[in-house]
């Protein structure tokens, strides 16, 4: 199972449990930028991954949707609703003060400039699961997509 998932979700959170696997795709950065291709690298990696079982946790970014989208792979996204913006810009600011980390400071500036917009055209995809409580758990979510999926 490929599970596209907003930024701030619990990706990292649940990686290692239960045959989940965050597929982090800052790792694409080589010399303060992403070499060109570094989508289908990703999805390959992606596929290859919930080919053997796994659930693969993936980021968000429009390119790494459009190429799922044009190799046909299903996926479901997992993402807050609008109504939890001031809430999620709020957890991000707090996961980038304990943590420091750049793509933690990059999460919080694109939450803070692009929200509304990143919810939209998520909502836009094919499978979405919204988040709609600030109080959810992303394994429940997780083993109930898996469950669906199963029947």
């Amino acid at each position: 199972m490929v599970i596209v998932g907003y930024q701030g979700i619990g990706k990292t959170t649940v990686a290692g449990k239960d045959l989940c696997i965050d597929l982090e795709s800052g790792n694409f950065w080589v010399k303060g930028k992403r070499i060109e291709g570094w989508e289908k690298i990703y999805c390959n990696i992606a596929e290859h991954l919930s080919n053997q079982g796994y659930t693969v946790l993936m980021s968000s970014h429009k390119v790494v949707r459009d190429e799922l989208t044009f190799r046909g792979t299903d996926f479901v996204v997992i993402a807050p609703c609008l109504e939890l913006k001031d809430s999620w810009i709020s957890r991000l600011q707090e996961r980038y003060n304990k943590s420091g980390l750049d793509k933690d400071f990059k999460a919080l500036m694109n939450a803070k400039d692009c929200y509304e917009k990143n919810i939209i055209d998520l909502r836009g995809e094919g499978k979405v699961r919204l988040i709609n409580s600030m109080d959810y758990d992303l394994e429940e979510i997780i083993n109930e997509l898996r469950e669906q999926s199963a029947t």
